[in-house]
């Protein structure tokens, strides 16, 4: 028999019977519809952690001198100085997977322009730090090692300061007094908001560090590394690399010379990575993932069972239909065909159902909730694989039923 024959057979069969056909249809979509929903859900707040996240940086590990207890009162710390310039330059020079490094040193202090002051970060950094941090400039131009070697006094300022100092009029090459020194503006950040953590990321005087070191803060330590890896899976070796090169040089004797580490000098640094911010989440929310996914698969389950049981009773009542096309010189093959294809046409059906009322599900959460759900690829895709599956899984069995009737004993049943 040949596919469009069996085909047109089929679609005559369904449209017979529509009310039985659009009840299993629907109990198909309804399974459907909830695993495009999970899958909007998931993928939307993955999405709106990662785009929260990206302003902080991307594949990136903060390295930190670990806080030391005090004597001066039982249970305070401060927060130590043994990350240096050369731990940064070694980290930068020597572990693999890492394609950039920034140092900080920072400090809240009062900046002034004429008559206005205001309280703002003052960061000292290297070049690298407007790509590891993601701060692209919206004038002007990013502090370069040139600026570093010569500690010179100029500056790149956020949005809010020249907002507040400036009144939003252009700030390249005015003066900017940080205690007394006068900085020259030489570049402006994109306006970027608030970060994670409830900083203001617009609040922000970025400076060449070591005039913040040598000409300001009058330090020699570090407060933070920050190491941006080659790629996220790049990161574990990053990280580890960098662990393994600090337990080295931090090691009585070390400064890289191989001495195995002291475990009393273990502790002198921590590494946090950002990419653990975004599996915690995950794993936050695998509990409702969890009671999501199997209430989709029971629902998955309910709509195969009630395709099973339409395709059941589809073969009794046709019996005698059966028995005829076998007694005229039907093949088992072109009965088996014809069934399965119902079943496929069925499932196929209440896939396609599933994944517009999933998409609508989509769009009326979305608006009602503001809960970020996005519709992929994946959660069309996946869907329709599963319908399919439906179909073979559940409409496999009343197929072969219908194939192995014995001609006689079909015509009988009339």
């Amino acid at each position: 028999m040949r596919w469009t024959r069996n085909l047109r057979l089929s679609v005559r069969a369904i449209s017979r019977s529509w009310v039985r056909t659009a009840l299993s249809v629907s109990g198909v979509a309804i399974g459907i519809a909830s695993v495009v929903v999970l899958f909007g859900a998931g993928t939307g707040a993955e999405r709106a952690l990662r785009e929260t996240l990206a302003p902080l940086g991307e594949n990136l590990l903060v390295v930190n001198p670990a806080r030391t207890k005090t004597s001066a009162l039982r249970g305070a710390s401060r927060i130590g100085t043994t990350l240096d310039v050369a731990d940064w330059q070694a980290i930068a020079r020597d572990v693999p997977g890492v394609l950039r490094t920034a140092p900080v040193v920072e400090i809240k202090m009062l900046v002034r322009v004429g008559g206005r002051t205001i309280a703002a970060q003052v960061t000292g950094t290297s070049a690298a730090f407007e790509q590891v941090k993601s701060f692209p400039l919206a004038a002007g131009s990013f502090i370069d090692d040139d600026d570093l070697l010569q500690r010179r006094r100029v500056a790149v300022v956020g949005a809010l300061v020249v907002d507040e100092l400036f009144r939003g009029e252009s700030p390249l090459g005015e003066l900017l007094l940080v205690s007394g020194v006068p900085l020259r503006i030489i570049g402006v950040t994109q306006r970027k908001g608030v970060s994670p953590d409830g900083s203001n990321l617009d609040e922000l005087v970025i400076i060449p560090l070591t005039t913040a070191m040598y000409r300001l803060f009058n330090m020699e330590s570090l407060h933070h590394v920050y190491v941006q890896a080659e790629s996220e899976d790049a990161i574990p070796t990053a990280r580890a690399g960098v662990a393994a090169l600090l337990q080295r040089r931090h090691a009585p004797g070390g400064n890289g010379t191989g001495v195995p580490a002291s475990p009393a000098r273990l502790d002198d640094f921590t590494i946090k990575d950002q990419t653990a911010i975004l599996r915690a989440q995950q794993q936050a929310g695998g509990s409702l993932s969890g009671l999501v996914t199997g209430l989709s698969a029971l629902a998955l389950g309910l709509g195969g069972v009630g395709l099973l049981a339409v395709s059941l009773l589809s073969v009794r009542e046709r019996y005698a239909e059966i028995g005829l096309r076998l007694a005229v010189g039907g093949r088992p093959r072109d009965i088996l065909l014809q069934f399965f294809t119902e079943a496929v046409m069925i499932s196929a059906l209440g896939g396609v159902a599933g994944v517009g009322a999933g998409a609508a599900g989509i769009a009326v959460g979305t608006s009602l909730t503001r809960w970020p759900m996005v519709l992929s690829w994946q959660a069309v895709v996946y869907p329709l694989t599963i319908s399919v599956a439906i179909a073979v899984i559940f409409g496999a069995y009343p197929a072969l039923r219908a194939a192995r009737l014995d001609p006689i004993v079909a015509l009988n049943s009339r």
